[in-house]
């Protein structure tokens, strides 16, 4: 019997089960990486791909939807489409620091995604850790900013006619640009009392910088 014809008598559990055990015997690599906790963990793209190739051989789709309430995550057999097996979970909205509500947003999606994956393939992480939400906030405080934010150091410089390699090196920073967002808050609210006392006196103040 073909291939083809085999995915056919197969029902959406068969063929389930075929993908977690090619899976499970592909070499997946883990490329996330928590440096604040120390442990590794699977992006999305560490096993997506393989398991996309694995419904497509054997007629799976799967498809997933998102509310603020829960992410559940439907898969369909394509040979029979009243099949479907679906996995879900409650999700709190993640509220990173310096993000915008959509980055929020998209955040705990792509997290929720990862989690309903790992769950309808049964994919091992290893141990508990390994298996953990990556710390957001912290992984976020040691990203540079972005450029509204570097647009907005900028012009507070200017503003407030600050020596632009003094004030970086008081900072120990060689560039606006490398600014991350964990001493961003130090830096624009220096810069805004700066500007603030500018405004009282009409003149610079000597900040040291």
């Amino acid at each position: 019997m073909s291939e083809a014809r085999e995915t056919k008598t197969m029902n959406i559990h068969q063929k389930l089960q075929r993908c977690r055990v090619e899976l499970q015997k592909a070499d997946l690599k883990k490329t996330g990486e928590n440096k604040f906790s120390h442990y590794t963990y699977f992006e999305l793209s560490d096993f997506l791909p393989k398991i996309n190739e694995l419904m497509d051989k054997y007629g799976l789709v799967a498809l997933f939807t998102f509310t603020l309430e829960e992410a559940k995550l439907t898969i369909i057999n394509t040979e029979n489409t009243e099949e479907e097996i679906y996995f879900s979970t409650p999700i709190a909205l993640a509220e990173l620091k310096g993000c915008h509500a959509i980055q929020n947003i998209g955040a705990t999606q792509t997290y929720a995604r990862r989690y309903l994956y790992v769950m309808a393939f049964e994919i091992a992480e290893g141990d508990a850790l390994d298996g953990a939400e990556p710390d957001e906030e912290a992984m976020l405080k040691h990203k540079k900013i972005d450029i509204a934010k570097v647009a907005t150091i900028k012009e507070l410089l200017e503003k407030t006619n600050s020596n632009e390699k003094k004030f970086l090196e008081f900072f120990k920073i060689k560039k606006v640009e490398d600014i991350t967002n964990g001493n961003f808050p130090a830096i624009i609210q220096t810069l805004q009392k700066k500007s603030e006392d500018m405004k009282k006196e009409n003149k610079v103040p000597d900040l040291g910088i």
